[in-house]
């Protein structure tokens, strides 16, 4: 399975040990044993980098001979497997777990200082085509972009089980998986719709899907919700005329592990070793955490009206302060641009999202003003998948915006936001309404529902969702959420299912009449245990 070869200098003594249940991961392709720059220069600058981020384990790539001068230098243990593979842990290593291929995987049960235990994996997947160098990538060809990387997804689907069944045994019960690495392909929690003007395209990468879907978080989007290209990217540094992508990651999964800070490391005083960037994440293992039975959310919809408000101001601060203020988890937002003239060109999901540190979603209606117009959502929780619903065409196209998040819980929660069509004749509408009802017939899981659904109390929109869901129901003395500056209609709703779960408490209506046409709707909602 591998050579386990223990390493320990008086480089340990001399570094801080870190708190009894918290660690730093790095996952790092060093490039051809660091030695692009000198057989002895180069492997020095990656031990001074690991060195000056602390991290207390790394996953390694391209070790190719240098690593067990690395280990000596850094006093670590040190497992290798093939010549591409190896693990150097401060910690130690006490077996070899490892799975698959040798130049593709290596495993190592890692003990910390509170002598609980963690499965930790290197691995480096195979990619088809190349994408990365200057002009060989065709952003209209998403076709040949996904078949680039597709060699990519079968190995890590083979490593996924393979560990899965490796640690079956009941002596690895609740021993939490770390899977680090360059993975040669990009994320589709990247390449989204509201990442589109940093990416130019919508890609939803298959081999990113491979672990999420089966529970592992991606702790660097984790705990970084703003897309940005250059900050995010793992590949280049040494090559900035090349694509700039995050190809490198850590994936983990296990109740009792969280990720709580992570960063990309692309510099040494002197030269970067590497044509990667290293991944670090800082973790907190506490094995006796005991699991979270109910999530209480905050849930806030509103129509933004572009972010201008009732004076004509075109103001997307105010916008952010009015949702600030409230302080939400989950905000369905309508009537949102992405680079629209008429709204200076701004990605407005994308900004709203930036300055509330949240996860930012985007669905476009229809393209407009030279740019794009539609819905958006913010998430305080991780997301995982985000769909535009296509609904029946009515005075103008519309999507209902669905994006998968990621509870405290670790249970999944679909939220749907909604615009409705607005004419009086309400054909168009429940049209609409009926194309996303049967859509929500087909959810397995709990979902939030919300948005402008342009009909009142007493319609049948209104009422096929009350069939549907329950209601976080408004005060009857305050329940008008249009317009902001003289209250008479209501016609912003937020619903949930299954009704049996959920409790809404504190529902009301802001009386906020300036920043938008619309007033917001705010509840707290909270998800009970499934009995």
């Amino acid at each position: 399975m591998g050579l386990l070869v223990a390493v320990l200098t008086t480089c340990v003594a001399a570094q801080a040990r870190p708190r009894s249940g918290e660690f730093k991961a790095m996952t790092w392709n060093i490039w051809r044993g660091g030695r692009e720059d000198g057989m002895m220069a180069g492997p020095r600058r990656v031990v001074e980098v690991i060195q000056r981020s602390g991290v207390d384990i790394v996953a390694m790539q391209e070790t190719y001979g240098s690593g067990e001068l690395i280990a000596k230098e850094l006093g670590f243990h040190f497992l290798p497997r093939g010549t591409n593979l190896s693990i150097h842990s401060r910690f130690p290593i006490v077996e070899d777990i490892s799975v698959h291929e040798p130049f593709k995987c290596v495993g190592a049960l890692v003990e910390l200082p509170n002598k609980s235990r963690v499965a930790f994996y290197s691995i480096w997947l195979p990619y088809s085509g190349e994408i990365w160098e200057a002009g060989t990538r065709n952003v209209s060809d998403l076709a040949s972009m996904l078949a680039a990387c597709a060699a990519s997804k079968p190995d890590l689907e083979m490593i996924r089980d393979g560990i899965a069944e490796r640690l079956r045994d009941p002596k690895y019960k609740d021993v939490p998986v770390i899977i680090a690495g360059d993975y040669n392909s990009m994320s589709h929690l990247d390449y989204a719709a509201v990442a589109r003007d940093q990416y130019q395209a919508v890609v939803d990468w298959p081999t990113s899907h491979v672990l999420m879907d089966a529970g592992y978080r991606d702790a660097y989007r984790e705990l970084n919700p703003v897309i940005d290209r250059l900050r995010d990217r793992t590949w280049t540094p040494r090559f900035p005329k090349q694509e700039q992508d995050r190809i490198d990651f850590i994936y983990y999964r296990g109740w009792g592990l969280e990720a709580t800070e992570s960063s990309m490391i692309d510099h040494h005083p002197t030269l970067f070793p590497s044509d990667h960037a290293a991944v670090v994440a800082k973790f907190r293992f506490d094995p006796q955490a005991k699991p979270v039975t109910e999530v209480k959310s905050r849930v806030v919809s509103y129509n933004i009206r572009h972010g201008r408000g009732m004076d004509d101001k075109l103001d997307l601060a105010r916008t952010a302060a009015t949702l600030r203020r409230l302080n939400p988890d989950i905000v369905g937002l309508q009537e949102v641009d992405l680079r629209v003239r008429r709204s200076g060109s701004v990605n407005q999901a994308a900004e709203l999202g930036k300055r509330l540190n949240m996860h930012a979603a985007f669905g476009a209606f229809m393209d407009h003003d030279g740019g794009q117009y539609g819905m958006g959502i913010l998430s305080r929780y991780p997301l995982r998948n985000v769909q535009s619903v296509v609904l029946p065409v009515g005075n103008e196209p519309r999507v209902a915006l669905a994006a998968e998040v990621r509870l405290p819980s670790d249970e999944l929660l679909m939220v749907v936001n909604v615009h409705f069509d607005w004419v009086e004749d309400d054909g168009f509408r429940f049209a609409q309404a009926s194309a996303l009802a049967e859509y929500l017939h087909g959810l397995k899981i709990p979902y939030v529902l919300l948005g402008d659904f342009n009909d009142e109390p007493g319609s049948r929109t209104i009422s096929l969702f009350r069939s549907l869901a329950g209601e976080a129901k408004k005060p009857a003395s305050d329940h008008f959420t249009y317009s902001a500056a003289q209250p008479e209609k209501e016609i912003d709703f937020v619903f949930f299912w299954p009704p049996t779960r959920w409790m809404a408490r504190r529902t009301r209506v802001v009386d906020e009449k300036l920043a938008s046409d619309h007033r917001p709707v705010f509840t707290e909602l909270t998800l009970r245990p499934d009995r």
